[in-house]
């Protein structure tokens, strides 16, 4: 009896660590999108669901959809932008709205001044006060006094970059402007930091690299300051405040040379250092923080000296415990520009995007499957 019961917890033991290791962080489809597109802006909502609205496909897109998690399905809204467009801003307000702002045509032309509340209540679109500049590629985000600091983009010619910043304000649904950048800069990218302050970085002004300066906007005096710079310049990169209060700025490009490092932020001296671990260069990628502090950094395209060379599938994974990249499960399509959100159950959606077959319908999920070793076994 002694040696049935040992036997049958070997066995047990050894199934369950086959299925755990069947089981590792993974990719797997969910049901697509009702619309392909790419470009789009995107947020998560308070309840849970997740907001995908216009971008491109083929032409401008007003529609927009909601992805619930409960059901892993996709419904539309119940009515569209105001004006068909992307590349804008999406910013969550302090009452679960969400404000979308600016955005323009695919080729960051066209920008407009349209914005407008998306109520998660009602799914309904409503117009709010506009923006003073037209604008795409621009970044915004979510003050601590509950205002939205929307910095930079590029003018409708689609050439100009923009170093004006603005405020909204949703107590009085109207934009007014602040401080001004000191470089103008298009596709930055922006991180609130523990202080209330927020942190610029990057971007593009249409000269012979991409920038690598960085500046501060205090809300308590309405100005940006000049902070550290990066050790390489980059646009359309992906930052990521982590849990010991440095900033992840990762992946870009650089002109036409896509990026394969990263930097970190430090706010308590102001200052980047290289990170010592390196990844496959990409571009136009998107990047979460998960549940366990790490960084799941996704997709994009390879481009070297203006020679396009794919779509990726591939993903990293930084530990900010030992500052390294390492390989991630690679996700069932390839694509860039597309929305990627953690989801409140701890899973990531990804949809949507653009490859090297054109605009991505399809969506899917990243799952964390822990190996925990479940009580239970009958000892001898």
């Amino acid at each position: 009896m002694l040696f049935r019961r040992t036997l049958l917890g070997i066995v047990a033991f050894v199934a369950f660590v086959v299925s755990g290791a069947a089981s590792a962080d993974s990719f797997t489809a969910t049901a697509p999108l009702n619309t392909a597109r790419y470009g789009a802006f995107h947020a998560l909502l308070s309840d849970g669901r997740v907001l995908v609205a216009g971008g491109f496909n083929g032409s401008n897109l007003s529609s927009a959809e909601i992805y619930d998690p409960a059901t892993g399905t996709w419904s539309a809204a119940a009515n569209g932008l105001s004006a068909a467009r992307g590349f804008g801003t999406a910013t969550v307000l302090a009452n679960g709205n969400v404000l979308i702002a600016g955005g323009g045509n695919f080729d960051n032309s066209g920008g407009v001044t349209n914005a407008e509340i998306f109520d998660p209540a009602t799914n309904t679109f409503t117009p709010t006060g506009s923006l003073h500049t037209a604008r795409t590629a621009a970044v915004a985000t979510l003050l601590t006094n509950g205002k939205v600091l929307v910095v930079g983009g590029m003018a409708p010619d689609g050439s100009t970059r923009i170093a004006s910043a603005e405020l909204y304000d949703p107590n009085t649904g109207t934009f007014t402007q602040t401080g001004s950048l000191s470089e103008a800069r298009d596709a930055p990218v922006i991180v609130r930091l523990p202080s209330g302050k927020a942190l610029v970085t990057g971007g593009g002004n249409g000269g012979a690299t991409s920038i690598a300066s960085s500046e501060l906007y205090d809300p308590a005096t309405g100005t940006f300051t000049a902070t550290g710079s990066m050790t390489v310049g980059r646009d359309d990169a992906v930052a990521i405040l982590l849990d010991n209060g440095k900033v992840l700025v990762a992946s870009g490009g650089n002109m036409d040379q896509s990026v394969g490092t990263a930097d970190l932020y430090d706010p308590a001296t102001g200052t980047f250092t290289a990170s010592h671990s390196t990844f496959s260069p990409r571009d136009f990628a998107s990047a979460v923080k998960l549940p366990n502090g790490r960084v799941l950094l996704m997709g994009g395209h390879i481009d070297s000296n203006n020679a396009n060379t794919g779509a990726l599938n591939t993903t990293e994974i930084y530990d900010p415990a030992s500052d390294t990249f390492s390989t991630g499960p690679a996700m069932l399509a390839a694509r860039f520009y597309f929305p990627a959100e953690l989801l409140n159950n701890g899973s990531v959606l990804v949809a949507g995007g653009y490859n090297d077959a054109g605009v991505v319908q399809g969506a899917e999920l990243y799952t964390v499957n822990d190996l925990i070793f479940a009580d239970g076994f009958e000892g001898p």
